[in-house]
């Protein structure tokens, strides 16, 4: 048996509310065909009747899009959805076959119905309408009428709360697989900086294994250090600004090996500035690696890259000195750090060059 896809039924809440929605219209409009002429004395006199009239029409109108609700599942078991879209003039056809002969039925039994609580309501003998005052009614077709007209604009109204219902799940869906995407993106982001890593300090430590063991053996640890807290914070979205500080120590303790004098980093953050504002994990290492590899570097011409807080951003500066045989780009660097913020906050990374540095300010988290 084929399964339903997309019809997604309505709560009891939703049906009963469409009832009464539909109720609410239909029944002053009845009233206003039914009854010639109404005072204020005639107003009162009705009044408790047309309540409970009103009550049995919202009960109504609510089973009948109850009924039209299960009738669209039990199709789309058996045949499946494909064909109440392929035959949707069919299937509305049905309904208005349906829909006629259930609004004679409904007429005829409240004819028979009202007629009952008035001779209660008036204290008077009650007698059963005969078919032929019935059928000879002029009233009749009218009522008919209007009823089939409501019981179909209760059809589409529940059709139509369905379809928005449809349609807004389809939304949530996108919605999530956006996000999941994402996510993934992120995560797919945050990974390239491990190897990365890795692979600039390998080379460093083949070198200082082979001509300074002692130092080889420092280096070892804060690599380890290093490396543990790119694992520590790649479960996070943001972290403390001061965490990120504190992790450049043992970052140009690595650098530096590498380097000596040639490379310096000046930190101008306040202790309030860092425990203030947060940051996207490795940021600013990112930023500083960036700077390593596209800048000339010298003990008599060293590379210094400043972080300064401005504003609302933290803004990495360093000297344009770039290097005559640049090292191959790998793409990481700026656009891992733009496309990160990119997909947390809705501020971008700001990237420019004048008066001879080279300038990024990132938009600070608090």
């Amino acid at each position: 048996m084929a399964q339903s896809r997309s019809i997604y039924p309505l709560t009891n809440r939703q049906k009963l509310e469409l009832g009464a929605g539909v109720a609410f219209i239909y029944l002053p409009l009845r009233i206003y065909m039914n009854v010639l002429g109404i005072d204020q004395a005639t107003f009162l006199h009705k009044f408790p009747l047309w309540l409970i009239e009103l009550t049995i029409t919202i009960i109504f109108f609510s089973l009948w899009i109850i009924v039209t609700e299960w009738l669209q599942h039990y199709i789309a078991g058996i045949w499946g959805e494909d064909v109440l879209d392929e035959f949707r003039f069919l299937n509305q056809l049905v309904t208005l076959l349906i829909a006629v002969g259930l609004a004679v039925m409904f007429n005829a039994a409240f004819g028979i119905l009202w007629h009952w609580m008035e001779s209660v309501w008036d204290n008077t003998t009650f007698e059963m309408p005969s078919l032929l005052s019935r059928l000879a009614n002029p009233k009749r077709r009218a009522n008919n009428s209007i009823t089939v007209m409501a019981l179909m604009a209760a059809y589409y109204l529940a059709s139509n709360k369905r379809a928005s219902q449809r349609l807004q799940r389809v939304h949530i869906n996108e919605e999530r697989l956006e996000k999941e995407n994402i996510k993934a993106h992120f995560n797919a982001l945050k990974n390239q900086i491990s190897p990365h890593f890795l692979f600039n300090n390998f080379s460093v430590l083949t070198t200082l294994v082979e001509t300074n063991q002692e130092q080889s053996i420092v280096f070892i640890g804060r690599l380890s250090k290093a490396y543990r807290y790119i694992l520590e914070q790649s479960d996070f979205e943001y972290i403390k600004l001061r965490t990120e500080i504190e992790f450049l120590e043992t970052y140009m303790f690595l650098l530096k090996t590498r380097f000596e004098d040639k490379i310096n980093l000046d930190v101008r953050v306040s202790a309030q500035q860092m425990d203030q504002y947060s940051v996207v994990p490795l940021t600013l290492q990112l930023l500083i690696e960036n700077a390593v590899k596209h800048n000339r570097m010298s003990a008599q011409n060293p590379l210094t890259i400043t972080i300064v807080i401005d504003g609302e951003f933290l803004i990495v500066s360093n000297p344009v000195q770039l290097r005559e045989l640049p090292e191959p780009s790998t793409r990481l660097g700026l656009y891992n750090i733009i496309n990160r913020y990119k997909l947390l906050i809705d501020r971008a990374v700001l990237v420019n060059q004048e008066h001879g540095q080279f300038i990024v300010k990132i938009p600070l988290i608090q």
